[in-house]
């Protein structure tokens, strides 16, 4: 059974203001990526695959998040990071080979020649519409020739990017809590 969402009818969900916290949705219409979750996985974002996350069990009066199969982001006004518990956070930026990639945990490790900024977000009320964007785009490209999971990249001038990638638009679906103790 395939559920389908009308534009406008995604939109009315949104809620009046975009909070501190919030999910990524692809916009591309009439393409294999359209309304896909951004997902954070083994370090770098993707559509059609799912998140990753992990929590240490056994640690006095830690608690993990409960829920936590999506992936939530914070920030977005120059630099954007992951909406996580663990110790020093973890960081979104864009690798050298373009992947949109994320810090490990416990580690503020950004390979040279990474972008850590140029990103923003904006909300329009009058639209009930929020958006995510980096300098020059993202970009989903299909791991398996034309079919996903699809890799997130940041369009870098410097990078040749795989076959048939689809440039697409990043709706800021609002959130609230934390997304999880850690994304893998």
């Amino acid at each position: 059974m395939k559920t389908t969402f009308t534009a406008s009818a995604l939109f009315t969900l949104l809620p009046a203001a975009l909070a501190d916290v919030f999910g990524g949705m692809a916009v591309r219409s009439a393409s294999p990526i359209h309304f896909n979750t951004v997902s954070a996985n083994g370090g770098t974002f993707w559509l059609q695959k799912p998140t990753s996350t992990y929590c240490p069990e056994g640690i006095d009066g830690l608690t993990c998040p409960v829920g936590n199969n999506q992936t939530l982001f914070a920030g977005g006004e120059g630099t954007l990071a992951l909406s996580v518990v663990v110790p020093g956070g973890q960081q979104v930026y864009i690798a050298p080979d373009g992947k949109l990639s994320f810090t490990q945990a416990h580690s503020a490790y950004i390979p040279t020649g990474s972008i850590r900024d140029g990103f923003s977000r904006d909300w329009r009320p009058a639209q009930n519409l929020g958006f995510l964007q980096w300098t020059n785009g993202f970009v989903a490209c299909p791991t398996n020739g034309t079919s996903g999971p699809y890799q997130i990249y940041g369009a870098r001038d410097d990078v040749t990017l795989p076959e048939n990638c689809l440039g697409f638009s990043m709706i800021a679906t609002n959130s609230s809590g934390v997304g999880a103790w850690q994304y893998a």
